[in-house]
């Protein structure tokens, strides 16, 4: 196979269109139509045509696992070498805990020792410039790749408390600030800076002019012009200069104080990843994401945090970002609540808030009483409630109808479908993800209109599908579970905040849940599900108002 114009990842994108292709294939489109619309047609009865529905989700499941079975027959995917390695070093020169793409790619092994590596120097020279409280700035290392050679860039982070050093892959997501980098730098069109991005992403030249209903020959002629404004000998030389300034302009990683993000090997072998904002020094809040949007706030609640002196610490829950999976979750979600006892227990907080978002809720609320007297409050945005019954979800967007349903329906549809969603958001790109997650709500088209928004969004989206599909799959899981008898009443206040024009979660569903639990609720008018995004302030004064009130006892 000819990679043409020395694309870096046009294989992947082409082995990503073969897998969507066997998937095409094997599955029947009109059944598949007629099984979502029988599906949606139990948002008012789960009775009506029930027989038909069955028959269908078999037949459907039946081409799922058929295709299943092929690509567990295919050689390993070609974007597997290029996912990003993760390990350690310990202060005495070992490697501890690398995660398995550090080990098929680097040949980097739990207990090896560093001295006996010929690539030591590089890890040496890294190790001495790690950045200080005094000096920022990160030296990158360069190892080459088993086999192939390729060079794999490092970054490392500060050393924990025991001396520790994380060594992690660096990895280049394009995204807004970086479009506007390269037009304001080098003179760019915007229509040029768009190309430019699809390119860095890894897409052939001939799948940028499908994906912008341009000619062939159209997006020569830019790459020609984009080569020339940027000075480079050829496209491979634009793309690493792309590369370059996505990484180095990135909104959530500029500086250390917005990615602080470290992470934790929890007694079970689990890599627990986590990021931080806020005060380094000030009350512990412990964010749980959401299944959109990431684990990090705006730069304005980053700032609001610092100054009311409170630490925003955010876990990537299991199977999101760098977070290892936790089968026993998915037949009781507060067993979580372990886990964050030992990050606390990791970081010497004896007692914090937790504030959540979307799916987040689940965990907090099941696992509350785990937490006892260690947990000072409950912070809820855009929460999550049992489900009741399909029509739970008659107002929500399409696209979250459907992944509901098919989570009580047919999981083996259900990945399906997510993988072939992926593949369209990343192929699509940042402007068009909105249309595609949030048709139908207009409170969250709106609130995707700021840049800073829709890049959260568009990063979460990576952050969350860092380690694959398993993570939304879960997600959709939960959300369509009534998990009402795993409900725990905290001995705690808690405090519902939800926006007045969220479609996904209908009102009525927060006031039961609230009711239920005793808990205070407060409406944000106009916001929609992207609320602590959106509408960051009022998330930030409810933390601040709870920590003005800790002289009181827990009720």
């Amino acid at each position: 196979m000819t990679l043409r114009f020395g694309c870096e990842k046009s294989l992947m994108n082409q082995y990503s269109d073969f897998i969507s292709s066997i998937y095409s294939t094997a599955f029947n489109v009109q059944n598949f139509d007629r099984l979502i619309t029988l599906s949606e047609q139990t948002l008012s009865s789960e009775t009506a045509h029930n027989a038909e529905l069955q028959a269908l989700r078999r037949e459907c499941e039946k081409h799922v696992i058929e295709a299943e079975k092929l690509l567990d027959q295919l050689p390993t995917a070609p974007d597997e070498d290029l996912q990003k390695p993760v390990f350690f070093v310990t202060p005495n020169g070992k490697f501890e805990n690398p995660n398995e793409i550090a080990r098929n790619l680097l040949k980097i092994t739990h207990g090896d020792e560093l001295a006996a590596r010929p690539d030591r120097d590089a890890f040496e020279n890294g190790r001495n410039n790690i950045p200080s409280d005094a000096d920022r700035h990160i030296a990158a290392i360069r190892l080459r790749q088993d086999g192939t050679g390729k060079p794999v860039i490092l970054i490392p982070d500060a050393p924990a408390p025991d001396g520790r050093v994380r060594y992690v892959g660096l990895d280049a997501i394009w995204h807004g600030t970086a479009e506007k980098a390269v037009q304001a730098l080098y003179g760019l069109t915007p229509s040029e800076a768009e190309v430019l991005g699809l390119l860095m992403s890894g897409y052939a030249p001939t799948e940028v002019a499908d994906s912008r209903d341009r000619s062939v020959e159209t997006i020569r002629q830019q790459i020609k012009a984009i080569t020339q404004k940027l000075h480079a000998k050829g496209l491979q030389e634009a793309i690493h200069l792309a590369r370059a300034v996505a990484v180095s302009c990135q909104p959530a990683q500029t500086s250390p104080e917005l990615d602080r993000r470290r992470s934790l090997i929890l007694q079970d072998g689990r890599t627990l990843d986590f990021h931080e904002q806020g005060s380094p020094t000030g009350h512990p809040v412990i964010f749980l994401h959401g299944c959109l949007g990431g684990n990090r706030l705006p730069q304005g609640a980053d700032q609001a945090l610092k100054a009311a002196g409170i630490r925003l610490i955010a876990p990537a829950r299991p199977w999101h970002g760098q977070s290892s999976g936790h089968l026993a979750l998915l037949n009781d979600p507060g067993l979580y609540a372990k886990d964050l006892l030992a990050l606390a227990d990791h970081l010497g907080i004896s007692r914090f808030s937790l504030l959540t978002y979307d799916t987040g809720s689940i965990f907090a609320l099941t696992g509350a009483q785990v937490l006892s007297d260690r947990l000072a409050s409950i912070v809820c945005t855009a929460a999550q409630p049992p489900m009741r019954s399909f029509s739970d979800f008659a107002s929500a967007p399409q696209q979250h109808r459907i992944f509901a349903i098919l989570a009580r329906t047919s999981v083996p549809v259900l990945r399906y479908l997510s993988l072939l969603g992926d593949r369209k958001l990343k192929k699509e790109g940042r402007d068009r993800f909105p249309e595609t997650i949030f048709t139908g709500s207009e409170a969250d088209l709106a609130a995707c209109r700021d840049d800073e928004v829709l890049d959260l969004m568009w990063t979460g989206h990576h952050f969350h599908v860092e380690n694959g599909s398993d993570s939304f799959i879960n997600d959709c899981r939960f959300i369509a579970s009534n998990w009402s008898e795993n409900l725990q009443k905290p001995a705690c206040p808690v405090h519902f905040l939800h926006g007045t024009n969220d479609v996904s979660i209908h009102a009525d569903r927060i006031s039961v849940l609230a009711t239920k639990l005793r808990a205070k609720t407060t409406w944000i008018e106009g916001a929609g599900h992207a609320l602590p995004l959106s509408h960051w302030k009022p998330v930030v004064d409810a933390l601040i108002e709870d920590l003005s009130s800790r002289q009181n006892p827990c009720r």
